[in-house]
């Protein structure tokens, strides 16, 4: 991108090359107009409405592994940092959470940071077709959608990403066992939970991924799995507080998950992805289901779809249609069946320039989560800058 290509040829490119560092980032800003007033929650990222939010400015630094030409291992690492106002969802529970008070009840400090990645690597070729191993904090190994701007399809998110784990912190294997299957194994101490905070408690998250010879076919099935127990001593991280929602108390991070991707190519311009992401937990105070169930069981289901289309080398139309069920309600507050449908696209300027409007309706057929009414309309438009 345009910092490291402006170093070729100095003293400080030199130093980066030799030693294996990268610098890179992006600005990401984005203005939704909406028919709510304050806030468009149960959607996250682009929550406020009517307002124009720096969600992103993004800051990553590492040291490059050395995976071909050579049988020996090599290490590295990365950092990533955000600042903005996406910052309020991605911080795990346990890191930094204090930025988020600025002591006004039901609500936040709109602008922060958080270190959403920051992980040493160890890159082994002669392990199976190639393993790395990370320690640190990293992202979790599902989901289609993502927190960084530039790799998820539009600037809203889908309910299945909003409502999974964003993070972990332990021990991971990324391993290539030939050319069609690929892994991830993680030891880890919770959903979005850091180091040494109290409510750590220890689980497994990974994936397994087959690739069809090709790229035509891809399929892949994920998870985090652990006790699946609710913690009653640990029931908030902080970053679920909302101005919209300001008495939702109740956290993730002892959701078990499971999730399938499975992306089609039908030809060089059009693809496809499904994603089916069903989680659970047990032993939820009955405060935190709008339908309680007495036995202190809840779960949520979602069913999403994409649909990419490659106009011209710039331009890529997007659709996206998605069922999220909250059975009980305590993942987003109110219970009932969500259907979201979302049209945009993406259109590259330059190659460092990407503009994404989108128009979105959700609607909640048993709720009224949308500052008291069933649906929301809003239309976004998103800019990012890498550099």
């Amino acid at each position: 991108w345009w910092l490291m290509k402006q170093t070729q040829g100095t003293w400080l490119g030199a130093l980066l090359d030799d030693n294996r560092l990268f610098l890179s980032g992006w600005i990401e800003q984005s203005y939704t107009a909406s028919t709510d007033k304050v806030s468009n929650y149960p959607m996250i990222f682009n929550d406020r409405a009517n307002q124009y939010l720096l969600q992103q400015a993004w800051v990553r630094i590492g040291r490059k592994l050395v995976t071909s030409g050579t049988t020996a291992p090599s290490w590295g690492f990365q950092i990533d940092a955000i600042n903005g106002s996406d910052y309020r969802w991605t911080i795990a529970r346990g890191f930094w959470n204090s930025q988020l008070d600025n002591h006004v009840p039901g609500s936040q400090n709109l602008y922060g940071i958080d270190l959403v990645q920051h992980y040493l690597s160890l890159y082994i070729p002669t392990l199976f077709q190639g393993t790395e191993f990370r320690l640190g904090r990293f992202y979790a190994p599902f989901n289609f959608d993502s927190i960084e701007g530039v790799t998820t399809p539009l600037d809203s998110r889908a309910y299945a990403f909003e409502n999974s784990p964003f993070t972990m912190c332990g021990l991971a294997a990324y391993v290539t066992f030939n050319t069609a299957w690929t892994g991830v194994f993680m030891l880890v101490n919770g959903n979005n939970v850091y180091f040494g905070d109290p409510s750590e408690e220890l689980r497994f998250a990974g994936n397994i991924k087959w690739t069809q010879k090709g790229g035509r076919n891809i399929v892949q099935l994920g998870t985090s799995f652990g006790r699946g127990k609710f913690n009653p001593a640990y029931p908030s991280p902080p970053q679920q507080t909302t101005v919209a929602l300001p008495t939702n108390p109740f956290g993730k991070n002892n959701e078990n998950v499971f999730d399938l991707l499975y992306t089609h190519l039908f030809n060089s311009v059009l693809s496809y992805n499904l994603e089916i992401v069903y989680s659970y937990e047990y032993n939820v105070p009955q405060a935190a289901m709008p339908i309680a169930d007495p036995s202190g069981f809840a779960n949520w289901l979602s069913v999403l779809h994409y649909f990419f289309y490659d106009a011209t080398p710039r331009l890529r139309l997007i659709g996206r249609g998605e069922d999220f069920d909250d059975f009980q309600g305590p993942r987003t507050g109110f219970a009932g069946l969500y259907n979201a449908v979302t049209a945009g696209l993406q259109y590259r300027l330059n190659p460092s320039m990407i503009l994404r409007p989108e128009v979105r309706y959700d609607y909640n057929f048993e709720s009224r989560p949308f500052e008291g009414k069933h649906g929301l309309f809003t239309t976004t438009i998103d800019t990012i800058i890498r550099w």
